[in-house]
């Protein structure tokens, strides 16, 4: 479609460029989800059922901990959202850089009435999330999530543009960028490489640093050989820029 429009259209547009844009990465710890298995992480680490709810909070603390060091040792603030109810203030969550409380599946100890006995059920409930927002030196601003509460799940929200601005300024390639569009490159061959090599980067190994950043309790869910993140790409844009001649030629 675009090359079409480009032919119809040569006199006027420079060239075109696409590649992913906004895109979000999730991270399951998937081992935690089999029939039994965050039972048996609990064993590994000498926790009964009884005690889980104990255990669970002192591993909350330890990330919510761990996410204020980050942002303080930073210099930069830590701001808490959890008070806010507005629907209009959480779906501006990104804007406003902040941490919400939100609903996401966890896992809770209850008594199965059948039996007397406790057991371990994943169910909806409210529960912490950090957010950091931050500038990376490869991918610019962008944010990371992970919720506070057992299987810890992972969240990474990334830019291609701003990733790709980055790589045109290392590279000494001219372009004029307008908000998160591109209205003209210099090298539009170099350019449209770089992105390819956007596409495929080593993904799970990038995801896998930021994940262990976030998560203090990963070193012993490693250690009891459950393994690390499980990545899906959960949301991805792809953005096309066409690049007309002048301001005059898009009339």
């Amino acid at each position: 479609m675009v090359g079409a429009f480009e032919d119809l259209h040569r006199d006027r547009v420079n060239g075109s460029l696409a590649m992913f844009d906004r895109m979000i990465f999730k991270g399951h710890l998937s081992a935690l989800y089999k029939q039994d298995g965050a039972r048996c992480f609990l064993w590994t680490q000498g926790v009964a059922l009884k005690d889980f709810t104990a255990y669970a909070k002192a591993t909350t603390e330890r990330i919510a901990n761990n996410a204020r060091k980050l942002a303080t040792d930073a210099g930069r603030p830590v701001i808490s959202f959890d008070h806010v109810k507005t629907r209009n203030r959480t779906q501006h969550k990104d804007d406003l850089a902040k941490s919400i409380a939100e609903r996401d599946g966890s896992f809770q100890v209850r008594k199965r009435h059948s039996t007397g006995r406790l057991e371990l059920f994943r169910r909806e409930r409210k529960c912490l999330h950090h957010y950091l927002y931050l500038i990376d030196p490869e991918f610019g601003f962008m944010h990371v999530r992970i919720q506070g509460w057992i299987p810890y799940e992972c969240q990474i929200y990334l830019n291609g543009r701003e990733w790709l601005a980055r790589q045109l300024d290392k590279a000494g390639i001219g372009y004029v960028r307008y908000d998160n569009s591109l209205l003209a490159v210099d090298d539009l061959e170099a350019t449209a490489e770089l992105c390819d090599r956007f596409a495929h980067k080593a993904w799970p190994r990038v995801l896998n640093a930021f994940a262990r950043l976030l998560n203090p309790i990963l070193p012993a869910i490693r250690a009891a050989n459950y393994g690390g993140y499980y990545w899906v790409l959960d949301q991805a844009e792809i953005a096309t820029d066409v690049m007309f001649s002048s301001r005059p030629k898009l009339l």
